[in-house]
């Protein structure tokens, strides 16, 4: 073998040795990681995050929704619970109880966005619309109570 097959020999195996070791330093690597996950491992501390939307009135994204305190009455002596559901919870129950303030009077307070809102009392889990406002078709072809939030 002549001196220069010999340069070009060691230099491959060398580049060989080179190639085969990344692996394993990898492999050191995560033994590594999971040896000091074993051993105690604590989670990083969370950071702040912040919540997002996407308005469809017009307004800049950077800007928080104008929401305006509501307060609901509904007169219901005889109801042993009263929920309020309506088009700013998706009509769903359970979200929205409502708390008695003597004589049966019950109340509760909503931030809401200026506009028209639908909504429904439920009585012991009945539907009923509010008296002191007007009223709409809502879901299901149902007569719904409407108020106005400016």
């Amino acid at each position: 073998m002549n001196w220069r097959n010999r340069w070009t020999f060691w230099a491959l195996v060398f580049v060989v040795l080179l190639l085969i070791s990344i692996p394993s330093v990898e492999w050191v690597d995560a033994l590594r990681d999971y040896a000091r996950f074993a051993g105690g491992w604590e989670p990083s501390p969370l950071k702040p995050t912040q919540t997002t939307y996407t308005p469809r009135d017009g307004r800049p994204r950077d800007a928080a929704p104008e929401l305006i305190p509501f307060e609901f009455k509904h007169k219901a002596p005889k109801a042993k619970s009263v929920e309020l559901v309506g088009d700013f919870n998706a009509w769903k129950p359970g979200l929205l109880k409502m708390k008695r303030e003597g004589a049966g009077l019950w109340v509760l307070t909503v931030p809401l966005r200026p506009g028209r809102h639908k909504y429904l009392f439920l009585d012991d889990g009945q539907p009923n619309v509010d008296p002191s406002a007007g009223t709409d078709d809502g879901p299901e072809g149902r007569r719904v109570s409407v108020r106005t939030v400016k």
